[in-house]
């Protein structure tokens, strides 16, 4: 009787010890997903977000973004665009506050990198790649994404076509649309499943 009464205390010790563990943890988890969206205006201040877009076989746009977290917009043409060199523009703190809740909503720093090297999907050559990156808060992430992989989360991609619409990016590199790689091969790199 003694015994079994300890069992149950053990077993009520530990059950009670598990749920202040998942309290915990769901706690901080739901606490994860919003912690880039709460930050002062000096901390505001320092977030650098950078997009910079590489050529590719064919006539697809290369340049380079950063925003500040004031507003402060730099832009580098390269190749394949209306205005090379640099340019600067400004956009509103409000649209930064965006840009960043963007990078949270796409779970971005839990994102891999999805280079032609790493790619374990559907890899098709003579594609441009999109380089991502945020600073905040003292965290850096930084994501390259080559558009002939097929891996990388549909977030990916919203998130670099959001970037460049909230800073107007096509008044510098006029449309395009129509441009892109001239031609292009596909292998399929998944491993088949047994």
């Amino acid at each position: 009787m003694i015994k079994r009464h300890a069992a149950r205390v053990g077993l009520l010790v530990c059950l009670a010890s598990l749920a202040v563990v998942m309290a915990g943890t769901l706690g901080s988890a739901s606490q994860q997903g919003s912690w880039l969206g709460n930050f002062s205006d000096r901390e505001l201040k320092e977030v650098v977000i950078r997009l910079e877009r590489t050529k590719c076989y064919g006539s697809c746009p290369a340049y380079k973004l950063t925003i500040h977290g004031n507003g402060r917009v730099v832009y580098i043409g390269e190749d394949n665009v209306k205005e090379k060199g640099k340019k600067h523009a400004r956009i509103g703190v409000d649209d930064v506050r965006r840009l960043v809740s963007e990078f949270e909503r796409a779970n971005y720093f839990s994102m891999n990198q999805y280079t032609d090297k790493d790619c374990s999907c559907v890899l098709c050559t003579d594609m441009p790649t999109a380089i991502t990156e945020i600073k905040v808060k003292g965290i850096a992430h930084r994501v390259e994404h080559y558009y002939g992989c097929t891996c990388p989360p549909p977030l990916l991609w919203e998130l670099e076509q959001t970037i460049d619409k909230i800073v107007h990016t096509e008044q510098w590199t006029g449309d395009v649309s129509k441009q892109g790689p001239l031609g292009t091969a596909c292998t399929n790199k998944q491993k088949p499943k047994s």
